[in-house]
């Protein structure tokens, strides 16, 4: 199976008009979806573990979380474990503090995000992904115009959250945003900053973009079955399936495979510093990653691991004592 990190997402005349599909594929016509209640089903064992972790030093006390950052209403509440770590945290680390109010610079956008004035996505695509993307754009209700001058690693993102929405699933809901809205007098700390983040997606070769926009055309069938098998596996807390998951590259270029290397790999030794300066530093840290950095050998999990920090595995049967 292939899997799309929900960051990882992804044209050849001159075109700045609308899209237009006569008849999608069958691949990307209605299909049916497992629902949450469905999902929880299928891992009725109360005492599985979480996505989180618990580390101890002379300094400080830190939670390490699992997250996933779009998620339905209905999958609520969170792990009771995670409700009492969070109220005894001083600290709130993430990996983008996405409420905070200060924009991005408008000329930095424009540089980095969209595609120059005088090109348009379409001139980018051949003709089977032009009509790919009407026929996704028509079902999930986005007006063309609105994305036409996006890079196709940012147009990715955005069809893919729309996606995702569809299915239920939005970011309002997603583990980070449910802490940051009850962040009240913690410090709020960033693992990387906006600009890095947006970078790592838009800063690869068009090659490289436009495989990441093909995943977000798959078919609805394969979509859903990938979202599926890694909210199963979140559930049931199992971060070796998620990480063989989003490990899977076969299925891509070399250049991609190494994008993907960025994009995970190369991030997860960055948390993995900035973790330790949380244990090198007084308070309770309550840190919130995607779950795919966390688990494999490359994992932050094995990483702090091997740099002498031994954390304890949380279940949905423990409890979380000061």
């Amino acid at each position: 199976m292939r899997v799309w990190s929900g960051i990882t997402l992804f044209f050849f005349t001159q075109c700045a008009g609308t899209v237009y599909a006569d008849v999608c594929p069958p691949d990307l016509q209605r299909t049916n979806h497992l629902t949450t209640r469905e999902l929880h089903m299928r891992h009725p064992d109360p005492s599985l573990p979480i996505f989180m972790w618990r580390y101890r030093s002379l300094e400080s006390d830190l939670y390490l979380v699992g997250s996933v950052h779009a998620l339905k209403a209905s999958l609520r509440p969170l792990p009771d474990q995670l409700e009492h770590a969070f109220r005894q945290s001083t600290h709130l680390a993430v990996e983008v503090d996405t409420t905070r109010t200060n924009p991005l610079d408008p000329a930095w956008i424009n540089e980095h995000l969209f595609l120059p004035n005088d090109t348009f996505l379409t001139s980018l695509l051949n003709e089977a992904r032009r009509k790919r993307l009407s026929c996704v754009l028509k079902q999930m209700n986005i007006d063309y115009a609105s994305i036409r001058r996006f890079k196709p690693a940012l147009a990715a993102m955005q069809i893919s959250r729309a996606r995702l929405s569809n299915l239920g699933y939005q970011a309002e809901w997603g583990t980070e945003q449910r802490f940051l809205r009850r962040a009240g007098n913690r410090e709020v700390v960033e693992l990387e900053s906006p600009q890095e983040q947006l970078l790592l997606i838009t800063d690869p070769s068009l090659a490289v973009q436009l495989e990441m926009f093909d995943e977000s055309l798959v078919g609805h069938e394969e979509f859903s079955a990938e979202l599926v098998s890694l909210m199963s596996a979140w559930l049931a807390g199992d971060d070796e399936t998620i990480a063989q998951l989003f490990g899977n590259r076969k299925y891509h270029s070399s250049d991609y495979r190494e994008f993907q290397y960025r994009l995970l790999n190369q991030r997860n030794v960055g948390f993995t510093q900035k973790i330790e300066s949380y244990l090198a530093s007084p308070g309770t840290y309550f840190v919130i990653v995607g779950a795919a950095h966390l688990g494999g050998s490359q994992g932050v999990v094995r990483l702090l691991d091997a740099r002498g920090h031994k954390g304890h595995r949380v279940s949905s049967m423990g409890q979380v004592n000061p």
